[in-house]
């Protein structure tokens, strides 16, 4: 039994490194592969499938966050800055100095987090609607079947 489980989250690991960047929904993917296919509920009950598949899908979280760290760092102002010392007269064309880009940075993590706000109170709001509807097999196969042609 443990060479069937291994070979299923081998399978499952290459579904989601495959599809995460591309332009589809890895997610997606993975809850076809496994419902349909894999039925890894069966063997590991409902609550372990769904923390096995969160847990995949963090390998792809923590990728792009290395691959984008010097943005994060950049954003959080514990990057080094690309550009000359900060001037005091401002022409047309010069770079912003460093407190205009401290700012720029400022403002963007602010956007990030009041853009977090909406979603986070609508997940938590309708959190059983979410988990029953848009996590099935036909809302899932109907979802990836409008992104294809549109």
């Amino acid at each position: 039994m443990l060479l069937l489980e291994l070979l299923k989250a081998l399978i499952l690991g290459i579904v989601e490194g495959l599809t995460e960047f591309a332009p589809v929904s890895s997610t997606g993917h993975m809850i076809l592969v496994d419902d349909i296919w894999l039925k890894s509920t069966s063997f590991l009950g409902s609550e372990s499938a769904f923390t096995f598949k969160i847990v995949i899908q963090l390998g792809s979280v923590f990728a792009a966050a290395w691959v984008f760290r010097n943005r994060y760092f950049e954003m959080f102002r514990l990057g080094k800055y690309k550009h000359t010392a900060p001037s005091t007269e401002h022409t047309e064309g010069e770079t912003l100095s460093r407190t205009a880009q401290s700012k720029h940075k400022r403002l963007t993590i602010w956007h990030v987090l009041v853009g977090m706000i909406p979603a986070g109170v609508l997940g938590l709001l309708f959190d059983d609607l979410i988990e029953t509807y848009l996590f099935s097999v036909p809302t899932v196969m109907i979802g990836l079947l409008l992104g294809a042609f549109s």
